[in-house]
């Protein structure tokens, strides 16, 4: 388990597929992240299993909301996929799920503990993400966090009716351990 402030990374469980089930199936949570048709408790329960697999290309963590040294509940999930050891990269990603928790702070702290976990313990030189342009208040949380747009995709995503950019945007290591605060 990795702690920082009032969050914590865990290890995905079998028990975090109701909650999965629940956010996905909510189109505000989904808002941003393209099409999910309605998901049933047996996919939600297939898609844990496979998260809970961490493997050398991909590896995803339960974010957990803590109150002096008590757990608050689960609130999303954060995780990196195409690591490449060789090159030291991986694509980042976010899902905070907990509607209630928007705004507050626990994106930037969950993206600021993985980012630790990234460059000091697994010794990796870039992190990089997609994001839709329209979304503002993650590409906000994205560049408190050091990130900055490298480029934009070109209606790359049809979602809602209509071809939608993304935007990429990257983290490098040096970079990183200039403005953060937890070298």
């Amino acid at each position: 388990m990795i702690r920082y402030k009032n969050i914590r990374l865990r290890a995905v469980e079998e028990g975090d597929a109701g909650y999965y089930m629940k956010w996905i199936n909510d189109p505000e949570t989904n808002f941003y992240r393209g099409l999910y048709p309605p998901t049933s408790e047996a996919v939600a329960k297939a898609w844990v299993q496979e998260q809970m697999l961490q493997t050398s290309e991909k590896l995803t963590f339960a974010i957990e909301e803590m109150h002096d040294d008590a757990i608050a509940g689960l609130i999303g999930f954060i995780g990196l996929r195409g690591i490449c050891s060789r090159s030291r990269r991986a694509e980042m990603w976010i899902y905070l799920g907990a509607k209630l928790r928007w705004g507050e702070g626990f994106g930037k702290d969950s993206l600021l503990t993985i980012c630790q976990y990234a460059f000091s313990e697994m010794n990796l030189h870039r992190l990089w993400l997609e994001c839709d342009p329209e979304h503002v208040a993650s590409v906000r949380c994205y560049e408190k966090n050091g990130f900055v747009k490298e480029g934009t995709q070109r209606e790359a995503y049809y979602r809602r009716g209509q071809f939608r950019d993304t935007i990429i945007m990257g983290l490098l290591k040096p970079d990183w351990e200039k403005t953060s605060n937890l070298k």
